[in-house]
């Protein structure tokens, strides 16, 4: 994700992105600082893409709330957090389309919970796009299930279809991993969606659709670290 901080306090900047990195790790996530909301706007007029924007509300050139207003004409979906430590202001707020209300100062669990469901909001946007036929299929990455590399192919498992399609796994694996962090090899043939794992062992993962994949001692390993890391970051 790429997240806008704005905040005319560079102290208070820093600390917001420290406990992201804390939460997600600085390859995950990148976060650009910005002083004031004109500093933002300008980002949006240059076409710079932002998944979403944490705004402090009381700043002394440009207002959070000013702001919101000129970020809408660019982008009516992005996601927009204030920081405020006057919450009384809410409903001014979700006029302009507020994700979340967030009070100084910032208590970590609750910005925890902001995040977690930051993500998922954005993974619903998430899409992959399969070309099969001369036809370009589109699904939601959250519905794919697993991969599996079957000679010059690929079978897509995902919950309510499958369908096989002539490209290479190494194309897969980059495609996915492009747009999701949430899967994982646990072979040389497959990938699973650690959204949809429902037990793991160190020869297979159980799916939510009765399934159970391979899990080969190679991957075993990194497979167990990334469900626990998943795990952690949806506080399951």
């Amino acid at each position: 994700m790429r997240i806008a901080i704005v905040d005319d306090e560079d102290l208070f900047r820093r600390q917001i992105a420290k406990i992201i990195s804390s939460l997600y790790g600085d390859g995950d996530i990148s976060c650009y600082h910005y002083s004031d909301g004109n500093e933002l706007v300008a980002t949006f007029e240059n076409g710079f893409p932002l998944d979403a924007v944490f705004l402090d509300i009381e700043m002394k050139d440009m207002d959070g709330m000013s702001t919101a207003r000129l970020i809408r004409k660019y982008s009516k979906d992005i996601p927009v957090i204030f920081l405020t430590s006057h919450t009384e202001m809410a409903i001014e707020g979700y006029e302009v389309g507020a994700f979340r209300f967030l009070a100084k100062p910032v208590d970590p669990v609750k910005f925890k919970e902001t995040l977690t469901d930051l993500e998922k909001l954005l993974k619903k946007d998430e899409k992959i796009v399969l070309h099969k036929d001369g036809e370009d299929l589109v699904f939601p990455v959250s519905s794919l299930v697993y991969a599996e590399a079957c000679n010059n192919s690929v079978r897509f498992v995902f919950t309510d279809t499958e369908l096989t399609v002539r490209m290479k796994f190494s194309e897969v694996l980059k495609m996915i991993e492009s747009v999701s962090r949430d899967f994982c090899r646990t072979h040389r043939s497959y990938i699973i969606s650690l959204m949809h794992v429902t037990k793991m062992t160190l020869a297979c993962a159980k799916m939510d659709n009765g399934e159970e994949i391979p899990v080969s001692r190679s991957y075993s390993r990194d497979a167990k670290t990334l469900l626990f890391d998943y795990v952690r970051r949806q506080g399951r």
